[in-house]
């Protein structure tokens, strides 16, 4: 059972995924999809992309047929407002990373529940930072061509929460220069909006549980944390199931 977990940079995912698994793990096998392959005691983001990007690279290889419509319009769309640069560069490597990952779990966990903090799904935000617009039949397609997880929790947090995140993050995307906050508000901005739209896809909303905003310090943290492991190991949830 893969449960993949979405959401813009700053929205708490990876805090989240951590409450979760120590949840999950006293009563089922759980890993992540850094776990997976070994990272979990990588603390360092660079060489843990790096390591998977070489480990999962023939994997990616081996399901590049598979996917190639997902792959090819995922692409297409990054690239319709970005030249060639670090940072297309940066981004393919991204979503190779992200496949690869996919298929790996795919093929070696169907035992387990594996949490995932970057799948395919967030190869979206790739196309945050393009400038293009795009049309809901774009998105549509970039949606039904996505390979799914079984679940999907989406972890929303207001444009204010994610520009104050985003400007104390250490690792704040590349393309947002260091404090500023004009850029910021812009990138917070245009995710929520694109997130927000992806989840009204029929195909997530039957699998979707949204994680509304979540204060790490506040005490119903526990509650929310609570309610997503129970809604993950009864697996029976309702289109746009919120937990507050």
């Amino acid at each position: 059972m893969i449960v993949e977990f979405i959401g813009c940079t700053g929205a708490g995912k990876t805090t989240l995924i951590e409450h979760v698994q120590r949840r999950l793990t006293k009563t089922t096998p759980v890993t992540t999809s850094v776990g997976l392959v070994g990272l979990q005691n990588v603390t360092n983001p660079t060489v843990q992309n790096l390591i998977q990007e070489m480990v999962g690279f023939p994997f990616f290889l081996g399901a590049l047929y598979h996917y190639r419509e997902f792959i090819r319009h995922t692409i297409q769309l990054f690239l319709r407002n970005s030249g060639f640069s670090i940072r297309t560069i940066n981004n393919l490597r991204s979503l190779e990373r992200k496949m690869a990952m996919y298929e790996i779990m795919r093929r070696y966990c169907r035992d387990r529940l594996v949490l995932v903090d970057e799948g395919p799904m967030l190869a979206a935000h790739m196309f945050v930072f393009t400038g293009a617009s795009y049309t809901s039949d774009e998105i549509d397609k970039f949606t039904t061509l996505l390979p799914l997880p079984d679940l999907v929790v989406y972890v929303r947090a207001s444009v204010d929460t994610l520009i104050k995140r985003t400007l104390q993050r250490a690792d704040a995307p590349r393309e947002i220069k260091k404090k500023n906050f004009a850029q910021t508000e812009r990138y917070a901005k245009r995710a929520v909006a694109l997130f927000d739209q992806l989840v009204e896809a029929e195909n997530i909303r039957c699998r979707l549980l949204i994680a509304e905003s979540l204060d790490f310090a506040g005490q119903g943290y526990s509650k929310v944390v609570e309610e997503i492991t129970q809604s993950i190991l009864n697996h029976n949830l309702l289109p746009h199931q919120h937990v507050k």
